[in-house]
């Protein structure tokens, strides 16, 4: 067995357990983790028992079996010859009032609706409720690709702020980060590039707009390269021009927390351990009421996956465990008439601590 078929049989087993009859699975991360090819629109369907088929535009019917080893592929011209061939997977299998997993959270949700209208006695289930027990830990191909995917977000880090200027708005700084990233191997973004300086900088989720950046702005920068499938996520905060001493304070004190935050994570800790432990920190500091908790989610495949407990609340009592991998200092910390700071690194869990995958000046 490869690699793929292995994670398949532990999926199987999985399901088993879990009296999931089948897997619908159409994101192209869980496709890609479970056949290793590479494709933007395809569909696998794995039944607990038997053999899996893939459903993907005719034309790609070879170059999906080729790269997947699966010999069951299947060829759609229309969207309702898509739909054909899947409900005669259902008929087949006997799925249709039984728990099935789906990809819901890369669903539109219409087409969740829609189907849900069609098979009104099918439980559905998160298809994460199964595979992130086999994508938590990565393996050291895994890694190897978090690796060139952080080194990548370091060039993409570096070149935005060698363009943060006076005059230069957030959009001209994110697409210097961006096609640096481009050129450094990055095959697209988990999420767009965040550039936020100055009143923006104090945004929980930011963007990039028009704005000119001014001189003493704080500027977040926050990129999530993918190379070779897998992601990396990081953030830096700058000034633009000469920083204020409470800039500097601000900067310094994020910085300090989170280094030892991700020094001190170990196998055994649970996720809520460490929004307690940035929480306790920044209280500490005479900041536990403004700053905003949420600074820990799961980083692989995904630029944000489970562990995700600003998501799933549940997820806070999960435990953490070896080569893991997690965004640590996901929030922000805002102060009025000053700006926001955030300092983001994606880093494995090992038996001596985390250990940063984001090596940035």
């Amino acid at each position: 067995m490869n690699r793929f078929e292995k994670r398949r049989k532990k999926a199987q087993e999985l399901m088993a357990k879990q009296e999931v009859v089948a897997l619908q699975v159409t994101s192209r991360e869980n496709y890609y983790y479970l056949t290793g090819d590479v494709r933007n629109v395809a569909r696998l369907f794995l039944p607990q028992e038997g053999e899996p088929t893939i459903i993907v535009f005719d034309e790609e019917v070879e170059a999906a079996a080729k790269n997947s080893g699966i010999p069951d592929v299947r060829g759609w011209r229309t969207p309702a010859q898509l739909m054909q061939i899947f409900f005669q997977l259902v008929k087949t299998h006997s799925v249709a009032e039984k728990k099935v997993g789906f990809c819901t959270h890369s669903n539109p949700g219409f087409l969740v609706y829609k189907f849900l209208r069609s098979n009104p006695k099918m439980k559905v289930i998160e298809n994460e409720e199964v595979l992130m027990h086999l994508r938590y830990s990565k393996d050291e191909e895994e890694l190897e690709a978090m690796k060139k995917a952080a080194e990548v977000a370091a060039k993409g880090v570096s070149a935005a702020i060698s363009a943060v200027k006076p005059g230069v708005t957030e959009i001209e700084v994110a697409g210097e980060a961006e096609y640096a990233m481009r050129r450094a191997g990055a095959m697209r973004y988990g999420s767009s590039t965040f550039v936020d300086s100055g009143p923006h900088s104090i945004y929980l989720h930011g963007g990039t707009t028009k704005r000119k950046i001014e001189n003493g702005d704080l500027v977040v920068v926050d990129v999530h390269p993918v190379v070779d499938m897998y992601s990396s996520d990081c953030a830096r905060t700058i000034v633009c021009g000469e920083a204020s001493q409470k800039q500097k304070e601000l900067i310094q004190t994020y910085a300090d927390i989170q280094k030892t935050i991700v020094q001190s994570i170990k196998p055994g800790w649970l996720v809520s351990q460490v929004t307690k432990a940035f929480t306790e920190a920044f209280t500490a500091k005479g900041y536990g009421d403004i700053w905003i908790p949420g600074p820990v989610h799961g980083v692989g495949l995904e630029f944000e996956e489970w562990p995700h407990p600003s998501h799933y609340f549940g997820h806070g009592q999960l435990e953490i465990g070896g080569n893991w991998t997690l965004a640590i200092g996901h929030s922000i910390l805002p102060v009025k008439n000053v700006g926001g700071v955030k300092i983001e690194d994606t880093i494995q869990v090992t038996s001596e601590g985390g250990k940063s995958l984001t090596k940035t000046d």
